[in-house]
């Protein structure tokens, strides 16, 4: 069972910022690191995990409403230890990128809320100029990662919160795999799931014991915020 950093190490830093990153590349024990992805008003992409940034920034709007500039013109004032980085900025995705990329971690892309479909196209593109880049990217967005698999043969995992007949097929024709909630894992579903050739993870999961009966079910990854 391979583990995922939950938007860095972010039980150690602030999430989603490059000191959370950091950490979780530094960590040995982390396979991957996630992060959250939106579009600016000018198309840019900004690391982040709220549409509104007020509970990050203090900011009262959505992320989506301001240009790229104005992002960078933000600051993080919330998260653990974030005494120590006092100017603290929302990264870039080229930044997150360069932090996995260095420390040898797949980045686990989580797309949050974009603009245009089409701009998929160009996330695609700078994953693609990372050629030594181990990426995963996950949404809970269906359409979106149909988009990508149109173009792309990367590895792809819907993000959700229900389990059906339709969500397993639209999964299995689209050659997605498939990522949910601790509380709707158990032994039956994996063993269906796994004999159809999926690969499992589930978030976010903090306690050691239940991460141990996740590994016992071969569960493929486990996204955490401190284990």
């Amino acid at each position: 069972m391979k583990y995922i950093a939950h938007r860095g190490y972010s039980s150690k830093a602030p999430e989603n910022t490059v000191p959370s990153f950091t950490l979780a590349g530094e960590k040995q024990r982390f396979y991957g690191i996630e992060c959250d992805l939106y579009t600016t008003k000018d198309g840019q992409f900004v690391v982040f995990h709220d549409e509104n940034l007020k509970r990050m920034t203090g900011v009262d709007g959505s992320i989506m409403d301001y240009t790229f500039d104005e992002i960078m013109a933000m600051n993080i004032i919330k998260g653990p230890k974030i005494k120590q980085y006092s100017t603290l900025k929302i990264p870039t995705f080229e930044e997150y990128i360069e932090i996995c990329t260095y420390y040898d971690k797949t980045a686990v892309i989580e797309i949050k809320k974009i603009h245009d479909i089409t701009q998929l196209t160009q996330l695609i593109e700078i994953i693609d100029n990372h050629p030594g880049l181990k990426s995963i990217v996950i949404s809970f967005n269906l359409n979106y990662l149909k988009y990508i698999r149109a173009i792309s043969n990367c590895e792809l995992q819907l993000l959700t919160d229900t389990i059906n007949d339709e969500i397993i097929y639209e999964c299995r024709v689209n050659q997605l795999d498939l990522s949910m909630p601790k509380e709707l894992i158990h032994k039956d579903l994996v063993k269906q799931l796994k004999k159809e050739g999926f690969k499992i993870g589930t978030f976010t999961v903090d306690d050691s014991k239940m991460a141990l009966e996740f590994e016992k079910l071969k569960i493929d990854y486990l996204t955490t915020n401190k284990l």
